[in-house]
């Protein structure tokens, strides 16, 4: 049975009730040893869960924007390596931290709950708006106060809407939207996304050596040939002395030489 979220529960002190049900709300990323977050810290990296309350979910997806009462609650975790069959990454352990952040009218007010043996409070103070997450969500998100631009899903609905904050520099294309826009737009529209992703360092995945052949060879397979033979031309001249990049570019001549 689905609960009717009735927007921010408050005190009659002004702290924030907190939203017991969360785990049940709309669950948008995970992020694993982000060292943007609020407790970055060395060691075994933290994840950061981030759950949004349906409603305002859903009115997203219709608007690219968040309605009134939108209530974000991050759940931050810890990590483990060796347990059960695990042989390599990490999975999630203890709860170490919880914050919300709550749209009320224009404004953005950000909570910590204090936690006891793991449990948090059942209230939190607002954070005074001298705290570095105001400033750093203020000037580093992707739509209003939020970091849209790490829930991907999300982040493809601000594009659509045009909802993207003015000044944001859009995230670098994957490759699989690489390909898409190849197929789609043809080599020329390609080569200006790699361009664009390549003039703001680091390097994103995307201009790899591996994904760069892999998008050669998903072309080729996928009867685009001469735009594999130009994407493969472009990584050989950015990466002159891959052996890979060379044979992926010797095999997409290949192709394109059958197809003529």
């Amino acid at each position: 049975m689905l609960l009717l979220f009735v927007g921010p529960q408050y005190t009659n002190d002004a702290q924030l009730k907190f939203p017991a049900d969360y785990r049940e709300w709309i669950f948008l990323s995970s992020g694993s040893g982000m060292t943007y977050g609020p407790q970055a810290r060395p060691g075994p990296p933290l994840f950061d869960n981030v759950f949004v309350n349906p409603e305002s979910y859903r009115a997203f997806l219709k608007t690219g924007h968040w309605p009134d009462k939108t209530t974000f609650i991050l759940e931050i975790r810890a990590s483990e390596s060796h347990g059960s069959i695990n042989n390599g990454g990490h999975f999630q352990t203890d709860i170490t931290g919880i914050e919300a952040e709550v749209k009320d009218g224009a404004n953005w007010t950000f909570y910590g709950f204090p936690l006891t043996a793991g449990t948090p409070s059942a209230t939190a103070k607002a954070f005074p708006r001298t705290a570095t997450c105001y400033a750093c969500h203020g000037t580093n998100t992707a739509v209003e106060n939020t970091f849209v631009q790490f829930y991907p899903q999300l982040y493809e609905v601000a594009e659509r809407k045009g909802t993207i904050n003015p000044g944001f520099q859009k995230l670098p294309i994957t490759t699989a939207k690489l390909i898409q826009l190849i197929e789609t737009d043809g080599w020329a529209k390609g080569k200006f996304a790699l361009e664009e992703a390549a003039a703001h360092p680091p390097d994103p995945a995307v201009l790899a050596e591996t994904s760069l052949q892999a998008v050669v060879a998903r072309l080729v397979h996928e009867n685009f040939a001469q735009d594999a033979v130009s994407l493969a031309e472009w990584a050989t001249a950015r990466y002159p002395q891959s052996s890979v990049l060379q044979e992926s570019l010797s095999e997409a001549r290949t192709a394109a030489m059958k197809k003529n």
